[in-house]
């Protein structure tokens, strides 16, 4: 069981979704970049503040009474700038490492920086995270320079608070840009509708019977095709229309004639007329209806061709074997009307048709032979191959159509002067549309002698297996 088709949808959400996807992923890259910077600026301003610090403290020791000692009091480090929610802790050490000011748990990094130089880490006071800093101060003593480190770290609320506020003004300034291409998206999308929607409007202010072409200039060039192929399709359907119409008055004219005289027919028998009378208005009631029939074959075969026009089935088949089949099937009738049928062929003749169709084609001219031939007359029926071109041939030594135009003669409900009675008119024009919808022709080829019939059908060889 195939999956129901996916409904499309509006057009307009689709192509501004289409449009604001990558849009969307870019804002999120963005987003996403954005924080890092924004985490990047606040810990570079905030290891600067740290390194301020570190330096002041630095700048404070001296070598006093033998041994390192700062001159910075205490209560200076409370003025260290912070948020009053972080902790800020320091620590000064000797060169034996002694804790000389400052708390002993704040730990050193892992490598030491050098003189004067101040080295930014990670570190842990009292399970709190903290950056923290610490900077190789050289002091001069009596005995020469010694170095002491200072460590000034700082717990992170401050620098993540300052790093989301960054983050938020930049992601918000982004987002502001995506929602005013939005709306310009959706804006841009509704003007270049507008075509459409026209078209629309016109499709549904269209009168059933109006087939006319749609302007195709008035929609974007990516739509043209769209609205040319639209044109193509009405044209093709106001052909099938009319071929329809055409075939119904032809069909109600034919039919009309031969109901009303049938009427006649029987309302005289009706009125009381004597036996002899009424065997002959039976008789003709008979013939009448026989013909009757025929013209009702062939307008069902006629409305068939139409209707295999409109959704063609064709296969590759050979055009010899299907001929060689029509002349077997037709062979007892020619014989009871004392005419010959013989069938020739010269091998390869294989086509792409509807064998029904062709079939229906071949009898229609093999009747068409043995009704008019005359008796005695000899009817060949061939298929040959010339070239690209297969080419179905019926012909018989007849009196033929001397004076008719072979034209007139494929055209609808056209008999030849000289016709017996009984005929519809219909035969030839349904060996024509055959061969049309088969990407031949037929046609009727003047007798050379002055007598006789023929009618040739040429369509396209196929190379497929048959």
């Amino acid at each position: 069981m195939s999956a129901r088709p996916r409904r499309a949808g509006s057009l307009r959400v689709n192509l501004v979704a289409s449009l604001l996807a990558p849009l969307a992923l870019l804002l999120a890259v963005g987003g996403w970049l954005s924080f890092v910077e924004a985490r990047r600026q606040a810990g570079l301003l905030y290891d600067d503040q740290l390194a301020a610090d570190a330096r002041m403290i630095g700048e404070q020791l001296e070598w006093r009474d033998g041994d390192m000692r700062t001159a910075t009091p205490p209560s200076s480090f409370a003025l260290f700038p912070a948020d009053p929610r972080d902790t800020v802790a320091f620590a000064v050490r000797g060169p034996s490492g002694r804790l000389i000011a400052g708390l002993g748990p704040l730990p050193p990094p892992r490598v030491a920086p050098g003189e004067f130089a101040v080295s930014a880490y990670d570190a842990t006071f009292r399970g709190l995270p903290m950056r923290a800093v610490a900077l190789t101060q050289p002091v001069l003593t009596p005995d020469g320079v010694k170095k002491a480190t200072v460590l000034v770290g700082e717990t992170l609320i401050a620098r993540d608070a300052l790093a989301r506020s960054l983050w938020l003004r930049a992601f918000l300034s982004e987002a502001a840009l995506v929602a005013i291409a939005a709306l310009a998206a959706w804006i841009g999308v509704t003007r270049q509708l507008r075509p459409i929607l026209r078209l629309r409007d016109a499709v549904r202010a269209r009168r059933a019977a109006d087939l006319s072409a749609f302007d195709a200039g008035a929609v974007q060039s990516e739509l043209r095709p769209l609205v040319e192929a639209l044109n193509g399709h009405m044209g093709r359907l106001g052909e099938v229309l009319a071929r329809q119409r055409r075939f119904l008055d032809g069909a109600a004219h034919r039919l009309r004639t031969p109901l009303a005289v049938m009427k006649t027919q029987v309302g005289y028998a009706l009125r009381g007329a004597e036996p002899a009378e009424r065997d002959d208005v039976l008789a003709k009631l008979d013939g009448g209806l026989s013909a009757l029939a025929r013209l009702a074959n062939q307008l069902l075969a006629l409305a068939r061709v139409e209707q295999d026009r409109i959704a063609p089935r064709a296969r590759t088949l050979d055009a010899a074997a299907v001929a060689r089949t029509a002349v077997a099937d037709s062979a007892p009738r020619a014989l009871d009307r004392g005419l010959s049928l013989a069938f020739e062929t010269d091998g390869d003749c294989r086509v792409t048709a509807r064998e029904a169709l062709l079939r229906e084609a071949l009898d229609n001219l093999i009747d068409n032979a043995i009704a008019h031939a005359g008796a005695g007359a000899s009817v060949e029926v061939s298929a040959r191959r010339e070239g690209a071109i297969v080419t179905l041939a019926v012909a018989d030594d007849g009196h033929g159509a001397p004076g008719e135009d072979p034209e007139r003669l494929m055209a609808r409900f056209v008999r030849g002067r000289d016709a017996a009675p009984g005929g519809s008119g219909l035969g030839l024009a349904i060996v024509a549309e055959i061969a049309s919808m088969s990407g031949g022709a037929a046609r009727v080829v003047p007798a050379a002698a002055g007598h006789g019939f023929r009618v040739e059908i040429r369509m396209p060889a196929s190379a497929g297996p048959a």
